[in-house]
């Protein structure tokens, strides 16, 4: 009785070795069809930012940006200062 325990929890955990086995195997070969496709997509996504970055667009933006979170700060600490903190 107790060796028939052993031996089907033996034959269970080869299974799930094998099978976590065949999922490691099955990831490589993903990754190794998959490789040119995310080489493609990064080589874009760099292209675009470089582009996006390049423009006078971004530097305009920048200062917008810096002058709304500068009123932002200034209205904050004179609200600050009015309650008396």
């Amino acid at each position: 009785m107790i060796f028939e325990g052993l031996k089907l929890a033996l034959v269970g955990m080869l299974v799930v070795f094998s099978f976590l086995i065949l999922l490691v195997f099955l990831m490589y070969i993903s990754t190794v069809l998959l490789k040119p496709l995310t080489d493609k997509e990064k080589r874009e996504s760099m292209i675009k930012s470089r582009k996006k970055s390049s423009g006078m667009d971004s530097v305009m933006g920048n200062g917008k940006l810096m002058a709304i979170i500068s009123a932002a700060v200034a209205a904050h600490r004179a609200r600050m200062q009015r309650l008396g903190q």
